[in-house]
This record gives structure tokens, C-alpha cells and sequence, in this order.
């Protein structure tokens, strides 16, 4: 064998075949990345979702107990401002599809 052992041809093989991928993909990844993504969507949008977990692991340390009274407080302050503004939004009058008080834009205006 080549490397000695098997074990030490596969990792030499691998070693090469990354560096010769990476080499190529420097060279010519963007232009053969924009050619699938044109001629073949359904295999680019495959890639792109093979790129992404398919589960995520979410840890959290302690919630709400180990927080601060401060940062429940600019908790709270947050929620209840998001509060208002729904129901401001909701109770809104609408005239000529603007909410009365907003401004339309000025390509309008």
C-alpha cells in the first residue's frame, strides 16, 4: 500500500482530495455555486438546506430565576411597551389605508 496501512493511505488520500477541493473551490466556487443556482435551483436549494442543522440544541442557564431584578425590569419594560404598541396598532383608525396620525410616504404625499 501506498501510505503503509490502510488507515494511513485513507487519511493520506483525504488530506489530498481536501486540498485539491479547496484549491478548485478558491479557483471556481463562486462561478460554479452561481451556474447550479441557475440551471439547477432544485439541487442548490438542496445544498442550502444540507448546510443547515436539522435540529438545534438550545440550552438555557436558570431563566428567569437568574435574573437580576434589573434585567427583569427591562424585561418587563420591553413586553409592555410591545403590548401597547399592538394594541395602539389595532385600535387604529384606518382612513384611505393609512392609520389616522400616520404619514404616508412622501412618493405618495
Amino acid at each position: 500500500m501506498p501510505g503503509g496501512s490502510l488507515e494511513a493511505t485513507r487519511r493520506s488520500f483525504k488530506k489530498d482530495f481536501l486540498l485539491a477541493l479547496a484549491a478548485d473551490f478558491k479557483k471556481h466556487g463562486a462561478a460554479a455555486i452561481e451556474k447550479v443556482r441557475k440551471q439547477q435551483p432544485a439541487a442548490y436549494m438542496k445544498i442550502c438546506t444540507l448546510l443547515v442543522p436539522r435540529e438545534m440544541k438550545l440550552e438555557h442557564s436558570g431563566g428567569v430565576k437568574a435574573m437580576t431584578d434589573e434585567q427583569l425590569e427591562r424585561t418587563m419594560d420591553i413586553l409592555r411597551d410591545a403590548i401597547a404598541r399592538r394594541e395602539a396598532g389595532s385600535n387604529a383608525k384606518v382612513i384611505g389605508g393609512w392609520r389616522a396620525g400616520a404619514s404616508p410616504p412622501a412618493s405618495i404625499a
